[in-house]
């Protein structure tokens, strides 16, 4: 097996083991976009959740499982919305009002939807 087919399985597999903890949070309104040449991320996920716990809870589960493998950048904090940086996927979570009013769908138009829940 090539290096390339197993760096995309590994990545493909992280992608799955976070979409498989944002639904085990219960976050809703999930969109996943394939990055395009002019994004440092492979995919962005948005999604949209219930309360600060809520989102706090889906970090905490991602970083124990990324454990030592790599970095997580989070940003806001106790805020409306967190921004995550975990390997090459950048991940939004909101609250609705802040889903709304920034409206991030309108930043992605140019990049493939690859997966979309809710």
């Amino acid at each position: 097996m090539s290096k390339l087919t197993k760096q995309n399985i590994q990545e493909s597999y992280f992608l799955d083991t976070v979409l498989d903890v944002i639904y085990s949070q219960k976050l809703q309104d999930i969109i996943i976009y394939k990055g395009n040449n002019s994004l440092a991320y492979q995919n962005i996920i948005i999604s949209t959740a219930n309360s600060n716990t809520q989102m706090n809870g889906v970090v905490k589960k991602i970083g124990d499982i990324l454990n030592n493998k790599s970095t997580l950048n989070v940003e806001g904090k106790d805020s409306s919305w967190l921004l995550v940086e975990a390997k090459d996927i950048l991940i939004h979570i909101f609250n609705n009002e802040s889903r709304e009013f920034y409206n991030l769908e309108d930043i992605y138009f140019d990049c493939e939807i690859i997966y979309q829940y809710g």
